[in-house]
């Protein structure tokens, strides 16, 4: 009977705790104090793969420029320095961030960077142009075959004045003629350029530039006499070793991403050999090579 009543007790007791712990358990959903503490965390920005890109007006990159990114527009605080690759290239990891801003260094001479550049995204493009050309890069620079050209200014025999920036907004290609008076191949070969200008002068522009002799006067007077309606110029005869003129005439062609892609030494023969000049350098289909002659240009079929 004892043994009865203490196994009906312990049966109570074990349903008793049960009730309480099932009225008192655990919930699984966060308090209000659990909630506050999560939202109440400072967040994380997250790394990102970015990448700079440092090019010329045709898309190339240009290679060993130093790039300096620093966190936004004050530049105080730096968080990667390097150098491009081959393909102008640099790669460096950081918090993600709108305000990053490059400044590019060690750049040759041939070009000018800004003071600096936006990073607004994960690739970057920067793109250098050609600077203007000083008293220093007449007497210090050699331009070859494949270089940016810098921009220059000429003044013309009416006194205005042509920049090169300027005629590559409105023209496709431009062609520089080196010439002399006393050079009879040079005059021999102005006549078939005139009637080759006058069928694509809305696309190329020509300049004929002489180093050698005369005055501005003396070639105001040339081109009146004759008739020429491109552009003609005295220039200063530091161009001659600037562009390695190695004889006259010399032509040579700046195309419209401002890189000089041919150089001719010799007499243009016939309005086709122009021809032959300007309708590659201005078709619309037209991809950047680099050709030591005119007869390196393919001709069009």
């Amino acid at each position: 009977m004892m043994n009865n009543k203490f196994f009906v007790r312990v049966i109570a007791l074990i349903m008793a705790v049960s009730m309480i712990m099932a009225m008192t358990g655990c919930s699984e959903e966060p308090n209000d104090t659990q909630d506050l503490q999560e939202t109440t965390q400072p967040s994380v920005r997250p790394d990102s793969r970015y990448t700079v890109k440092v090019i010329n007006l045709a898309g190339k990159g240009i290679e060993k420029c130093a790039v300096d990114v620093y966190t936004d527009a004050s530049k105080t605080t730096r968080i990667y320095r390097g150098i491009t690759n081959k393909e102008g290239m640099v790669v460096f990891t950081a918090p993600v961030s709108s305000d990053y801003v490059a400044v590019v260094s060690k750049v040759s001479e041939f070009y000018q960077a800004e003071t600096q550049y936006a990073i607004t995204s994960a690739a970057t493009d920067i793109t250098l142009k050609a600077g203007m050309m000083d008293e220093y890069a007449m007497d210090n620079l050699q331009f070859r075959l494949g270089d940016p050209m810098m921009d220059f200014v000429l003044t013309l025999p009416d006194n205005s004045e042509v920049t090169l920036s300027q005629l590559l907004k409105d023209k496709k290609a431009v062609v520089l003629n080196f010439w002399f008076m006393g050079c009879a191949p040079c005059r021999g070969e102005f006549p078939s350029i005139q009637e080759g200008y006058e069928q694509v002068s809305e696309d190329v522009a020509v300049l004929a530039l002489n180093p050698v002799d005369g005055t501005a006067a003396d070639v105001a007077q040339f081109q009146s006499d004759n008739g020429y309606t491109f552009s003609m110029s005295k220039c200063d005869p530091r161009w001659e070793k600037m562009l390695n003129i190695q004889g006259y005439p010399t032509t040579l062609v700046i195309d419209r991403y401002g890189d000089i892609c041919l150089i001719h030494t010799g007499e243009l023969n016939s309005t086709q050999d122009f021809l032959n000049i300007a309708n590659y350098f201005a078709a619309d289909d037209y991809e950047q090579k680099f050709f030591k002659s005119l007869g390196q240009i393919p001709k069009a079929e």
